[in-house]
């Protein structure tokens, strides 16, 4: 899952700082929590959901699920590039699309 955690004061940008350096979770924040009212965008792996959840619930910290399952999102976005490429070998080289370094 991808979270948008909103702190709202000093402490709650601390322990969201707290969070990110507990490296067993292996969360990859897209943003760094870095003062009150930035909104920190942050994909947490399955294996971590509850605990990083009950972590900000307990601090008093808001969340909101940005992206539910980005591996679905990433698996829907590959099938695209690749229906994407099938139909560039039958028509030519589609400009108005994404093209890999390698495609380029």
């Amino acid at each position: 899952q991808v979270l948008r955690v909103k702190t709202n004061n000093e402490e709650q940008v601390k322990q969201l700082q707290l969070l990110e350096s507990l490296e067993h979770l292996q969360l990859d924040f897209w943003i760094n929590p870095s003062a009150p009212a930035i909104p920190v965008d942050v994909r947490i792996p399955a294996a971590s959901v509850q605990s990083v959840k009950a972590f900000l619930e307990s601090h008093g910290i808001e969340y909101s699920i940005l992206i539910e399952d980005l591996q679905d999102v990433l698996d829907q976005e590959k099938q695209e590039m690749a229906k994407a490429a099938q139909r560039e070998r039958s028509a030519g080289f589609d400009f108005g699309t994404y093209h890999t370094l390698e495609d380029v």
